[in-house]
Formats: structure tokens, sequence, C-alpha cells
């Protein structure tokens, strides 16, 4: 008499390979589902296969000799979560580099710093630089006070942001500081503060949240804007079409450009730089932890 024979009884070598042709969130409920595909979703050449091809020469450009430390001994799901929840500073604090949870994808952040600024406001604002930001990954944030509207230009070339292109696209990262106790209180909880962008005159720097089950969910609104997982940081989406701009195996200069008309000068705005990332990753749920 035959017995019937189910993807558990696969060799776990069989297993990992399958596992690794999916994605970080398919090996994750994978791993939920059996005692046996639990140990084969852990296999270094599973989540080997979901870090970049080049992610070796990447975490070279590492600005820490401690990084290269906790890489000894350390298995490639350890790094991939790490590189998930830790960006890793690079370049000497010109860009930082993570991952994305769910896909894999490479994420990168433009320091405040590396950014050019322009603005028009009151002669007593302006821009100031501040040193380690509680919340900031970087050493140094931009502090931008009392402005009526503000340019963040940067150009980039694409030999140190490998893996841009198709799908991905721009943001601002920044938080807003009311200077005057009565103004705070006058602003709806859910308003962030004010652009009106160019283009889009009825944008605001809005981050629409929920509350759920106790925890906060993201969801960002029409015109792009949306509160940052860690709660503390908004952002902004640039509109710019860096398909265009980033052709696949091509070195090219990326001009990002941000014009914004603030809606009240009564406040500061913290820069904290300009994320790239494949669009819509604030859909996926994580289930890595």
């Amino acid at each position: 008499m035959e017995t019937e024979t189910g993807i558990c009884d696969l060799p776990a070598d069989c297993l990992a390979l399958l596992a690794s042709l999916t994605s970080p969130g398919d090996v994750c409920r994978l791993a939920a589902t059996a005692t046996a595909l639990r140990a084969a979703a852990d296999y270094d050449e599973v989540w080997g296969s979901f870090l970049p091809a080049d992610c070796a020469d990447i975490l070279a450009r590492c600005s820490t000799a401690d990084d290269e430390h906790r890489r000894e001994g350390e298995t490639k799901k350890e790094l991939f979560c790490r590189l998930c929840d830790c960006p890793v500073i690079l370049d000497g604090g010109k860009l930082s580099f993570s991952l994305d949870r769910h896909s894999g994808a490479k994420k990168y952040m433009i320091p405040a710093k590396a950014l050019w600024y322009g603005w028009s406001g009151y002669h007593y604002g302006g821009l100031v630089w501040s040193r380690c930001h509680p919340n900031s990954r970087f050493r140094e944030v931009a502090v931008l006070s009392y402005l009526c509207w503000v340019d963040i230009d940067v150009i980039l070339n694409t030999k140190n942001l490998s893996g841009v292109g198709r799908g991905y696209a721009a943001y601002l990262v920044y938080m807003v500081h009311w200077l005057h106790a009565d103004t705070a209180q006058n602003q709806n909880q859910e308003d962030a503060g004010g652009w009106e962008l160019e283009g889009s005159p009825s944008s605001s720097m809005a981050a629409d949240t929920t509350e759920k089950n106790g925890r906060q969910k993201q969801r960002p609104t029409a015109n792009g804007v949306g509160m940052r997982s860690d709660g503390q940081w908004i952002e902004q989406e640039i509109n710019i079409e860096l398909d265009k701009q980033c052709p696949e195996g091509k070195e090219s200069n990326v001009s990002i450009e941000f014009r914004g008309f603030t809606r009240s000068h009564r406040c500061q705005i913290i820069i904290e730089g300009i994320e790239i990332r494949p669009k819509g990753m604030w859909k996926f749920k994580s289930r890595l932890n």
C-alpha cells in the first residue's frame, strides 16, 4: 500500500532550495506551518539568497569597525534582520543602507548634510545644524526655522546607489516642531504642519494614522505623506521619475528636487534626509518578529 507524502517529507536541503525561491515574508509564513519547514527556513542558503549580490561590497563601505566585528559568526538570517532594523552608515556618513523586510530590496538614505537648501523667510530664521539628534541615524540634522518656502536639492551618481531604478521613489524624511505653544494647540493632532507643494496647492504635511489593537498603523494620505514606522519621522514622497533617471546597468547623475511652501512660519522643519526605496513598501506587514 502506497503512503502519501507531503512537502514536509522532502529532504531539508530541498525545502531550503524551495524557500530560497520565495521571499522573506513567504519564508516566515512557511516556517509557522510546520517544524520541518521551520528548520529549513533558517538555513544560510535561504537567507543568503535574500541578501543583495553585492552586499559584501556595500558593507565594506561601512564607517565603523564595529559592523565588521558584528558580522563575525553572524548567520545570514541575523544579518538580514539586522540590516532591516539597523541601517548602516556608508562612506563616512554620506549615505545609509538598509533592506526592506518583505522583499529584501535595498533602501538608501542621503543625510541632511549632503543636501542643498534654498529658502525665503524671516531674518531671524534660517538654517542651523543640530548634532546628535536622539531619533536620527546621522550625526547631524538640518533645522529650518521661520520659513515661507524651501527648496531641497541633491544630485547623486548612481554608481553609489546599486540596484536603484525601476519601481523606486524618493521620500523627504522630516519632523515638525512648533515654536509657539498657542500655534501647536491650534493644530489638528493628525496635521504635522505644512507644505503646499508646487503643482499641488492642496497638499499638506498630514500623517494619517489609526489605532488598532494598541498599535499604530501607518497609512499615507493621497498626497504621499505618511508617518514612518518609528513613529518619530514623517515622510513626503517627492515627485520624481527614478525609472527614467536610473537606466539599468548604466551610471548616471540623478537630480532630486523638493519644492514646498510652509503653511505656517511658526515652526521648525527638522530634516533627516532623503530616502530612496521601492514604492508601496508601507503596504507590507512584517512577519519577521
